[in-house]
């Protein structure tokens, strides 16, 4: 996870930002968590078991309830989460992992929509779905732009922008987690708190995405200032 070509003028100034350490932590463990999701749910909807809790049971029969437009979605998000790593891992031959994010960022996009229709949280994870699927579209036709304009700095940061909320489902789970095993206490019921799960884990990557690209700009720019008086002499 690196970024290069600093534009100074006429001069091209190369510069490696490399990823922190909780970015790249982070990065894999939603790969893992999103990948063991659509896993768990491919085996609930071929074959829905009876020993799972009661809120999970009834969980599963309303994905099961819509099981073709579920497996519209989540087939193209395990598809683009599997060749996220090609394509932000490898300097070179991935070009054809990164245009087939467009496609399936685009499939993934339209049934999320499609899917707030059933929304378990009702409006709050509705509007959570609204928004933040609406900024991962955004995200994704703006690195497409930049990318036929041959702006690939700007497409880098876009379609990391479009990656970063894609994987905020993954950061739900574990909030989802917190409210399941507190579910005792507060008596809540996913209906309740899938809304707010949805919130925070979606706020959470988003906000943590433009943070880490708004201080990898300002340590190029600090990398690229220092670099340009040994290139003018």
């Amino acid at each position: 996870m690196k970024t290069s070509v600093i534009l100074n003028g006429r001069n091209v100034v190369t510069a490696t930002t490399a990823a922190p350490t909780w970015l790249i932590i982070g990065f894999w463990v939603s790969i893992a968590i999103s990948v063991a999701v659509v896993v768990r749910r491919l085996v609930a909807i071929a074959h829905p078991s009876q020993t799972v809790p009661a809120q999970m049971a009834a969980l599963d029969a309303a994905f099961a309830s819509h099981s073709a437009l579920t497996l519209a979605h989540i087939v193209p998000a395990t598809a683009f989460v599997l060749l996220i790593p090609f394509v932000f891992l490898r300097r070179t031959g991935s070009a054809w992992a990164e245009r087939l994010l467009f496609p399936l960022g685009a499939v993934v996009g339209v049934t999320a929509y499609a899917m707030s229709a059933y929304s378990v949280g009702g409006w709050i994870e509705r509007s959570a779905v609204l928004l933040f699927n609406s900024l991962f579209l955004f995200s994704l036709a703006r690195a497409y732009v930049y990318m036929r304009r041959g702006e690939h700095l700007l497409k880098r940061n876009w379609m990391t922008r479009a990656v970063a909320i894609l994987l905020g489902i993954a950061t739900t789970r574990p909030v989802m987690g917190i409210f399941f095993a507190t579910s005792r206490w507060t008596h809540l019921e996913p209906r309740q708190f899938f809304g707010i799960a949805f919130w925070i884990g979606f706020s959470i990557n988003t906000v943590a995405v433009e943070l880490w690209l708004h201080s990898k700009e300002r340590r190029s720019q600090a990398q690229g200032t220092a670099i340009r008086p040994r290139m003018q002499l």
